[in-house]
């Protein structure tokens, strides 16, 4: 399945990107993870939306997805701390 990272990715990414390169992530590992997550979570609060789930040493890099059916699109990518003090990503 082809995967597009969105302006809104681009945007946010531009802000992150330094703690995201020290960690080793580019944006085409983000495409690798997108289709290969270690677990998948339903977005709470945005119908249609994903969390697809790495774990990248011992915290959870969130992202945000959309299935448009014929792709995958990539809203936004972060470490959540929110994952880790529930346990998810030890």
């Amino acid at each position: 399945m082809k995967v597009e990272l969105t302006r809104h990715f681009w945007l946010r990414w531009e802000r992150r990107k330094g703690e995201m390169l020290k960690n080793g992530i580019t944006p085409e590992l983000i495409r690798e993870f997108v289709l290969e997550p270690d677990f998948v979570l339903d977005d709470p609060k945005h119908e249609g939306r994903e969390w697809r789930v790495k774990k990248i040493k011992s915290r959870c890099l969130r992202i945000v997805v959309e299935d448009k059916g014929d792709r995958l699109e990539v809203i936004t990518a972060f470490f959540d701390r929110t994952l880790k003090r529930r346990g998810l990503c030890e």
